[in-house]
């Protein structure tokens, strides 16, 4: 399995030899804020895709143009919120429900789909994603919560950047309570208000934990 980091909160997985897309985002001058790092690609670059998942409704994470795009060049399934699907103008049979507490298997990747407490969003998800024996949590946009201890998985891709989500002291607190073999921290420094340090957060998962922190350049992957 291999996890690379896009920017912000969009990741590459290959896992079970497909190409998975999660909360992809590519516009370097978005209208709403000014984007401070850009992504790692443009959605041009993806010329192969399987699946995407989409965590939120919010524009940093489900981007219509991007989706859409990605959707009409490779014929990937798209799994997510009825709120986040709406926004997206793709085939029918692209289209895969989300809602928190389902569980299913597709294109040969085991899926369990779990809450995310975020309250500036409708209806937010997370998602525990498994193949080749390995798994990854992707927790979107969300809060710590007592859930979080129930989850034991190889790789944890956690936001750290505070203000509408998880901050370094939060995220640490949410390593402590959950299994997780790595964590990956994301969703800091692309804006103003999101600007944190993922260095010292590694350095204190690292000293109070026995998870593994990756801080990962932008662009940059990892294999499990």
């Amino acid at each position: 399995m291999f996890v690379r980091w896009l920017g912000h909160s969009s990741f590459e997985l290959i896992m079970e030899g497909k190409t998975i897309l999660l909360d992809p985002w590519f516009d370097g001058t978005p209208k709403q804020m000014t984007r401070l790092v850009p992504p790692a690609i443009s959605e041009d670059k993806i010329r192969a895709c399987d699946l995407i998942f989409i965590s939120h409704e919010h524009f940093d994470h489900c981007s219509p143009f991007d989706v859409n795009s990605i959707v009409q060049r490779t014929y990937a399934h798209v799994v997510a919120p009825e709120e986040s699907m709406a926004l997206l103008n793709i085939p029918t049979r692209s289209k895969v429900s989300a809602n928190a507490g389902e569980t299913f298997t597709f294109h040969g990747i085991d899926v369990e789909v779990v809450e995310a407490r975020h309250p500036q969003s409708v209806n937010p998800v997370g998602y525990i994603i498994r193949g080749e024996g390995k798994s990854v949590y992707f927790a979107g946009d969300t809060y710590e919560y007592y859930g979080m201890s129930e989850y034991d998985v190889d790789v944890a891709l956690l936001p750290i950047g505070g203000t509408i989500c998880m901050d370094p002291i939060a995220a640490l607190k949410a390593v402590k309570t959950m299994k997780a073999k790595y964590v990956v921290p994301m969703s800091y420094d692309t804006f103003t208000q999101l600007k944190q340090e993922p260095r010292d957060f590694a350095a204190r998962v690292k000293a109070s934990t026995k998870t593994s922190p990756v801080v990962l350049k932008l662009g940059e992957g990892f294999d499990i």
